[in-house]
């Protein structure tokens, strides 16, 4: 049944290569025969981590310049080219909020957005951690706070965190926490 929906490549380029993404175009043949073009980006993946301290959960406000507003999140960032998964969020989280830990949990992964790249986000959780300084890029700024989760809840459930993966690790982990799986 899935032979009657899969695209298979025909050729492709490379448009634009940075230090985040790569942008492809590639042409493909349908499964009707046709053939068309399809534009992505291609992303080495990314990793968040959901970090609590009994029943608050450390967050970050952050400006992002596509969207031009200061957003809250979870901390989270992009795994390197050859850089496993957990590594990546080890690093991450110690960037951004100087936390360290020998406990960290996969809790799950998502698609960021299907339509147009291969992102994939790991979501990781840990409740046992140690303080410690950041270590942000030079052009990162971000201030890390906690906040009760049963906010952070209402503010993902009320719209006003609007950033995907925020919302659904939050949501995630409500879920796994409710049937008892955390």
């Amino acid at each position: 049944m899935d032979k009657d929906l899969i695209e298979k490549k025909i050729s492709g380029e490379i448009v634009f290569k940075g230090t985040l993404l790569e942008v492809h175009k590639d042409e493909v043949l349908l499964p009707n025969g046709a053939k068309s073009h399809r534009e992505y980006i291609k992303h080495n993946g990314a990793v968040a981590i959901l970090v609590f301290d009994k029943d608050d959960i450390y967050m970050e406000r952050q400006f992002r310049y596509p969207i031009n507003e200061v957003i809250y999140e979870i901390p989270a960032g992009k795994i390197d080219l050859g850089e496993e998964e957990v590594v990546a969020a080890h690093r991450e989280l110690k960037e951004e909020t100087g936390l360290t830990t020998d406990k960290l949990i996969k809790i799950g992964s998502m698609y960021n957005s299907v339509g147009y790249s291969n992102e994939v986000i790991n979501f990781y959780y840990t409740n046992t951690f140690k303080e410690g300084e950041t270590h942000l890029d030079e052009n990162e700024f971000i201030d890390v706070i906690k906040m009760p989760f049963s906010k952070v809840l209402d503010m993902v459930l009320s719209g006003e965190i609007k950033d995907s993966k925020t919302a659904y690790g939050i949501m995630l982990y409500d879920e796994l926490k409710k049937a008892k799986k955390l």
